[in-house]
C-alpha cells in the first residue's frame, strides 16, 4: 500500500554540530557536474557562518532538486522535539521506503549548520553567478523556521570534481564554497534518503552469534524449495553436544549441516544491503529477471521479510533484488548468493544420527547376514568404559572408535528410490541405556548405492558402497587381525 507520509523517529542524543554529522557519514555517491566549463577558483576573501540555526528553531527543510542532474523528487524532513534528541518524519508526495534515520540526520544538520564557509564572492555579478552555476542551480533547501520565517539556499556548480560546490542564500549575492560531503549531503535525492537495508539492525541487536538470529529461512528457487527451522535455543541447549542447531523440513527432513546453513544462507542475508535504487515502479520486471524471481524469506520472531532475487546486472557487479512490498528495484553488491545453486543434499548434517556414548549399551551390527555386537560396561565413577565386541573383550581406545564407525555412517546424496521389497543388506541398532533404539537399516539400490532407512521411515538419503567399507566394514576386519583402528 503506498503511503503517503512516512515516519521515523530518532531517539538520540542530538549532533549539535553540522560539521560533526557531515564527517562521520560517508554519501552513497556524488552528483555529475553541472557545467560543461569548471569555474576558476577565486581567492578566498573571507569566511562567514552561512547558515547557523538551533535544531529547536527549525520546523521544517524542504529539498527542491531543479536539475535533472539532481534526479530524485522533492521531499521534506520535519522535526520534532522530544525529551531526548528529536525526530524527523520524511515525506514526499509517494515515497517507496522509509527513511536511513543515519543519512536523514546528516542531511538536516548540514542544512541549518554551515559554519566557516570560505567566501569567494562577496558581491558576485551576474556573469559570476552564472559561472558558479547559480542562475540555474543543482538544488534548493528551504528551511521553515518555528516563528513562520523562512529562507532559502541553492547550491550550484562543483569548483572541481570532489572538492565542493558553489552556494548562495537567495536574494543574496555572496557566494560560498560548501566542502564536498556537505555539499554531496545536501543535494541527497529522494532515493539517496531511503532506507533500503533488507535486515534492520534491530534484529540483529542482541543475538549472540550469527546462528542465533533467523527462526525460518524458506529459499524458493525454480528448482526447489529449501526450508531450515533453528531449534529453539532453550531446546538445543538439552541436547547432545554436537546435535545440530538447524533441521530441514523441505526437501527432505533431517538435521541440517550448520557450518553449510551459515556460509550459504546467514553470511548473504545478514550482509545483504542494496547499494543503490536502479528503477521506480518498473513496468517490465523481465528486465531484471524479477518477472520469476528466487524467493527468500527469513522470519526472526515476529519480524518477516521476503527479498526476491533476480538477475547479475551488465557488468556482473551486482544483482538486482526487490524487497517484497516495496514497488521499486534495488541493486545488491554483497551477496555471493551460493543459496541460489547449492545442491540441497550440501545442506543436510552428513551424519544421520548422534548419540553420545555414555547412554548407549550396546550395538547390535548386521553385516549381509553376518551379526557383530559391540557391548559396553560404563565406569561412572571416572567415565571410562569396557568394550566386548562378540563377548570378547577389546581395549577401550578399540570399543571407542568403533562406536565412532557406527556413528560414521553419513549421506553421500539424495534419492526418490522407494524402500525396496527385500531383506536390508545392513542394519545398526544402537540400544540405549534408558531402554530407547535407534536402527538404521541400509538396503540396495544397485551395486554401488544404499539406501538409508532410520526406525522403517525412509530418509531420501544413500551411501555408496565404498563410503560404507571405509567408514565400518574395514573396521571389523582390523578387530579381527588383532590391529589398533585408526583414530579416523
Amino acid at each position: 500500500m503506498r503511503r503517503k507520509t512516512l515516519i521515523i523517529s530518532i531517539v538520540a542524543l542530538v549532533l549539535l554540530s553540522a560539521g560533526i554529522a557531515a564527517l562521520t557519514f560517508w554519501p552513497q555517491g556524488e552528483l555529475e557536474d553541472t557545467t560543461q566549463d569548471t569555474p576558476p577558483m577565486p581567492d578566498v576573501a573571507a569566511r562567514v557562518d552561512f547558515v547557523n540555526m538551533a535544531i529547536e528553531d527549525v520546523e521544517a527543510i524542504f529539498f527542491s532538486p531543479l536539475t535533472e542532474e539532481a534526479d530524485g523528487e522533492s521531499f521534506w524532513l520535519r522535526r520534532n522535539m522530544l525529551a531526548e534528541g528529536f525526530e524527523l518524519t520524511l515525506e514526499a508526495d509517494d515515497p517507496i521506503f522509509p527513511g536511513d534515520i543515519s543519512r536523514m540526520t546528516a542531511v538536516f544538520n548540514s542544512a541549518i549548520s554551515l559554519r566557516n564557509m570560505a567566501v569567494v564572492a562577496e558581491n558576485a555579478d551576474d556573469e559570476q553567478l552564472q559561472m558558479f552555476g547559480l542562475t540555474s542551480p543543482v538544488m534548493a533547501w528551504h528551511i521553515v523556521c518555528t516563528d513562520g520565517s523562512y529562507e532559502i539556499f541553492h547550491l550550484g556548480a562543483e569548483q572541481v570534481v570532489g572538492t565542493g560546490r558553489f552556494a548562495r542564500r537567495e536574494g543574496s549575492r555572496e557566494v560560498v564554497i560548501i566542502p564536498d560531503r556537505q555539499s554531496t549531503l545536501l543535494a541527497s535525492s529522494l532515493k539517496d534518503i531511503y532506507d533500503i537495508t533488507f535486515v534492520p539492525d534491530y534484529v540483529l541487536i542482541g543475538a549472540e552469534a550469527m546462528a542465533h538470529v533467523f527462526d525460518r529461512i524458506l529459499l524458493e528457487r525454480q528448482d526447489t524449495v529449501i526450508e531450515l527451522y533453528r531449534v529453539p535455543l532453550e531446546q538445543h541447549a538439552a541436547l547432545q553436544v554436537g546435535a545440530p542447531l538447524f533441521q530441514m523440513v523441505q526437501p527432505t527432513v533431517g538435521d541440517a549441516n550448520d557450518h553449510m546453513v551459515q556460509v550459504a544462507f546467514l553470511e548473504d542475508a545478514i550482509n545483504m544491503m542494496p547499494s543503490n535504487v536502479e528503477a521506480v515502479r518498473p513496468t517490465d520486471l523481465s528486465k531484471f529477471g524479477l518477472d520469476t524471481p528466487a524467493r527468500l524469506t527469513l522470519t526472526a520472531g515476529d519480524w518477516e521479510r521476503t527479498l526476491l532475487i533476480g538477475n547479475r546486472n551488465a557488468d556482473r557487479t551486482g544483482t538486482y533484488v526487490m524487497i517484497e512490498g516495496y514497488d521499486a528495484v534495488l541493486l545488491e553488491r554483497e551477496g555471493s548468493y551460493m543459496m541460489l545453486t547449492i545442491d540441497p543434499v550440501v545442506l543436510r548434517a552428513r551424519l544421520v544420527w548422534l548419540h553420545n556414548i555414555v547412554d548407549v549399551d550396546n550395538v547390535i551390527f548386521r553385516l549381509e547376514g553376518e551379526t557383530r555386537v559391540l557391548r559396553f560396561e560404563h565406569n561412572r565413577e571416572d567415565d571410562s568404559l569396557t568394550g566386548f565386541l562378540d563377548d570378547v573383550e577389546i581395549s577401550e581406545t578399540n570399543a571407542r572408535r568403533l562406536y565412532i564407525a557406527a556413528l560414521r555412517i553419513m549421506q553421500s546424496g539424495s534419492t526418490t528410490e522407494p524402500i525396496p521389497d527385500a531383506p536390508p543388506d545392513y542394519a545398526i541398532t544402537i540400544n540405549l541405556i534408558d531402554g530407547n533404539a535407534d536402527t538404521l537399516e541400509l538396503y540396495a539400490l544397485n551395486h554401488s548405492q544404499f539406501l538409508i532407512v532410520q526406525n522403517g521411515e525412509n530418509t531420501g538419503l544413500f551411501i555408496t558402497r565404498m563410503a560404507l567399507h571405509e567408514a565400518m566394514v574395514s573396521r571389523f576386519e582390523i578387530i579381527d587381525r588383532g590391529e589398533d583402528l585408526p583414530m579416523s
